[in-house]
């Protein structure tokens, strides 16, 4: 998974509002050893915090989400989160 340092380095963290960087902490620090059919409930209920907190993110932030979500996955997993995700758009 992405180091926490290393987070702390990119240009979308860093202009981030503190409340999202403070969630986006939260969610790899409850993602970390997780395989991916732990982390979806986890993803789930951090998704439903930040609804009731009101935030959104940007396309950037929302790239980086996605590498942080990604990054523990075997190609495999991957592979799977890619049609998932290829299928939910096409759903909009």
């Amino acid at each position: 998974m992405i180091a926490m340092k290393n987070i702390r380095q990119n240009a979308a963290f860093q202009q981030m509002d503190p409340k999202k960087q403070q969630m986006i902490e939260l969610l790899m620090t409850s993602l970390s050893g997780k395989q991916l059919n732990e982390a979806l409930p986890i993803i789930t209920n951090w998704k439903n915090k930040i609804d009731q907190e009101g935030l959104s993110f940007t396309q950037a932030e929302n790239m980086l989400l996605t590498e942080i979500f990604t990054a523990q996955m075997s190609p495999a997993q991957k592979s799977q989160y890619e049609l998932i995700k290829q299928f939910m758009k096409n759903k909009q």
